[in-house]
């Protein structure tokens, strides 16, 4: 799956202004950079009364998308696990940068201040694995927050050419949203099954991305 990671922070800590540099040198670089943000704010995209989406939203419909030339606009009511959106929404990009997501399970890397030391987050959460900070943090891997050139090549090294390195091909297994890991031989083993069954189709031809999905209903 597209390698993922989340910086988190205290509000003013300046996340968002460091994320964005980080994300501006992986672009320079050449990488296709898709971009998450967390909020706990609601509504914040307003629908115009009387407008097309507007009515079928009215209507009681779950998801609503609005398909324009230059973007596309998804109104829906279910909230996907994190992986999950990144596996379904952003498949063909070299690496997804979040913002906030704290509880997720994914790497983080918390911005962090001196003058907003009174509780680091990389004390409370799970899988946080650096820290960019303007001060030394002991027992952590340290980045400076003013050289986010140093957490690019970081995220270069250790996430987008390792997945590239790891396997020559994506294969991903998705359980109930949760990303299911595989060894290589594994990933090997599902990608021939499943070709295999595909290549006595008749009307498939050299298949470059190949999608299923298995929704289980309860037996009764």
């Amino acid at each position: 799956m597209t390698p993922v990671v989340a910086f988190v922070g205290y509000h003013n800590s300046g996340k968002t202004s460091f994320a964005s540099k980080v994300v501006r040198i992986l672009k320079e670089k050449g990488y296709k950079v898709a971009v998450v943000k967390s909020t706990k704010h609601s509504g914040l995209i307003k629908d115009t009364e009387g407008k097309d989406t507007f009515i079928y939203k009215q209507s009681g419909a779950d998801a609503v998308a609005l398909v324009m030339p230059d973007e596309i606009v998804l109104f829906s009511k279910e909230q996907l696990p994190l992986t999950e959106l990144v596996f379904h929404y952003f498949p063909h990009f070299d690496i997804v940068i979040c913002e906030g997501f704290k509880n997720s399970s994914v790497p983080k890397i918390e911005v962090i201040r001196k003058e907003l030391n009174k509780n680091p987050l990389h004390n409370q959460l799970k899988n946080v694995i650096a820290v960019a900070s303007d001060f030394e943090i002991p027992d952590i891997k340290n980045f400076s927050i003013e050289k986010p050139e140093e957490v690019a090549e970081f995220l270069e090294k250790s996430f987008i050419k390792k997945r590239n390195d790891d396997f020559p091909h994506e294969v991903t297994l998705l359980v109930n949203g949760k990303e299911i890991p595989m060894k290589h031989y594994v990933k090997k083993s599902l990608m021939g099954v499943i070709e295999g069954f595909i290549s006595a189709l008749k009307g498939v031809e050299k298949p470059e991305t190949i999608e299923i999905r298995i929704s289980k209903s309860e037996e009764k």
